[in-house]
């Protein structure tokens, strides 16, 4: 949820700084008959835009869902994990897989899915191979979606 509304703020903030300077080069403009309006702003505001901008980029993604087929630690996880995304490859070869290790556990993702409901037709058909595979709520990257 703070992802969505950080989102809102940068694209709000794209907004206001696009009107803003479209609206400082009119206002500046001098047009005969009519008065000069100067716009005193706090560098404050800038700065801020920047760190805002800055932070949202730093993002690794947003909140949303994957399905978690495999999730296994000790000395045969690697190779278990390793099994797993084969055999979804083999069944789903344009399946977007993730193999993540955090330690002691390897796990074996498949899509990336703003909302839980996208992920349930998957879901279903990913029963079938893995009958206790499940969905996850986690981080997934944008350009994934």
């Amino acid at each position: 949820m703070k992802y969505f509304i950080s989102l809102i703020f940068i694209f709000i903030g794209f907004t206001v700084i696009a009107q803003t300077q479209n609206l400082e080069e009119e206002v500046q403009t001098v047009k005969e008959g009519e008065g000069i309006i100067t716009i005193h702003q706090d560098q404050g505001i800038d700065f801020l835009m920047e760190t805002m901008v800055k932070e949202n980029a730093r993002q690794e993604g947003v909140d949303g869902y994957q399905i978690q087929l495999f999730s296994g630690s000790g000395p045969n996880g690697k190779r278990q994990a390793m099994e797993v995304k084969t055999k979804i490859l083999e069944e789903f070869p344009d399946a977007k897989i993730s193999t993540t290790y955090n330690p002691p556990f390897w796990r074996v993702r498949v899509g990336n899915y703003r909302h839980k409901h996208e992920a349930l037709p998957l879901l279903k058909d990913m029963k079938e191979f893995f009958p206790n595979c499940y969905v996850v709520k986690g981080t997934v990257r944008m350009e994934n979606l």
